[in-house]
């Protein structure tokens, strides 16, 4: 078969590539221009032309000023907030009483402060540039257009299509997270283990049940049900369908029965995308018998790092864990 081309049709594939490739350039030129024009209209029509954006582009509406810390290039910041489109719909929050008013409500969602991180590359150019300076109890609106919307560092796209509204009251700013995470955990103790003492920096393990035979050492294969929840109470996962139902998380496509585990060294689970379990449950594990019950609780280097989860990032967890006695 001759695959040989005349000068003629390589010249009009070549004016069709410039074609197509010109016509996509001016649908983006389009989209911005569309963008700006109907963002601008908002900032008039709302706002009377009154605020200017800031230097990244993204505007900030201040309706309360706050007292406490003040937000700097890397503190570390739980909010509550809210994410609008230019017409006041709410689209996602995590706020509970924005979601049981507005609809999509769920027990199996997590609730609480979300934390950002500032300096790290992980925030929007705009969040940041909106962030720095507020404080501790300020509640704010910031509007993030497209532009506005990279992450913090070369050659970041927008994370954004569009204009989004951002309402955010900032709930605590936190300069020192390991030192935040030692004191949580140790009140967590004190509140409810009558201040059982770390066996490890950030790692805590309370006996319920002894168990009996042999403890289980690295390779031993074991059956377990367990209960994971936040510090807070919020249940994020069980395997057991009384617990799963009774804290209205329970879920038809997953299956309710005892975790089957071949019990891994502490330290191998590397990916948290991929690992079984978590290094503190691991840990966990290798201080249990065959028919013991327990409780853990550790900080975030001990579970999910800074690798996003459901309930967030940097969360501090708590175990309970009944290993089967071996048959």
């Amino acid at each position: 078969m001759n695959f040989r081309l005349s000068v003629k049709t390589v010249l009009i594939f070549a004016t069709t590539a410039m074609v197509v490739a010109s016509c996509a350039k001016d649908v983006t030129v389009d989209a911005d221009a569309a963008e700006r024009r109907v963002l601008a209209a908002y900032i008039t029509t709302v706002y009377k032309d009154t605020i200017k954006p800031l230097s990244s582009g993204a505007y900030l509406i201040t309706n309360k000023k706050g007292t406490g810390k003040e937000v700097t290039d890397t503190s570390k910041i739980f909010v509550r907030y809210s994410t609008l489109d230019l017409k006041n719909t709410y689209e996602q929050t995590n706020v509970e009483e924005i979601a049981k008013n507005v609809g999509g409500f769920s027990y199996a969602s997590y609730y609480g402060p979300t934390l950002f991180e500032m300096g790290n590359y992980s925030m929007m150019a705009g969040m940041e540039d909106a962030f720095i300076n507020l404080k501790e109890g300020s509640d704010v609106r910031i509007i993030i257009p497209s532009w506005a919307s990279k992450l913090n560092y070369e050659g970041a796209e927008n994370s954004l299509s569009t204009s989004k509204v951002y309402d955010v009251e900032i709930i605590k700013v936190i300069n020192d997270y390991s030192q935040y995470e030692m004191d949580t955990l140790q009140n967590y103790s004190n509140r409810y283990y009558d201040g059982l003492d770390s066996l490890s920096a950030g790692f805590y393990f309370k006996s319920i049940i002894e168990g009996v035979g042999d403890s289980i050492v690295v390779g031993s294969n074991i059956s377990y049900n367990y209960v994971g929840r936040l510090l807070n109470g919020f249940v994020f996962d069980t395997n057991i369908e009384d617990t799963a139902r009774k804290y209205k998380i329970y879920s038809s496509d997953k299956t309710y029965s005892p975790v089957n585990f071949d019990v891994t060294e502490v330290g191998a689970s590397g990916d948290y995308e991929t690992a079984t379990v978590v290094d503190g449950f691991a840990t966990a594990l290798l201080k249990m018998k065959y028919g013991g019950k327990a409780v853990t609780f550790f900080g975030s280097e001990w579970g999910y790092g800074t690798t996003s989860q459901s309930f967030g990032k940097r969360q501090q967890l708590c175990f309970y864990i009944e290993v089967l006695e071996d048959e």
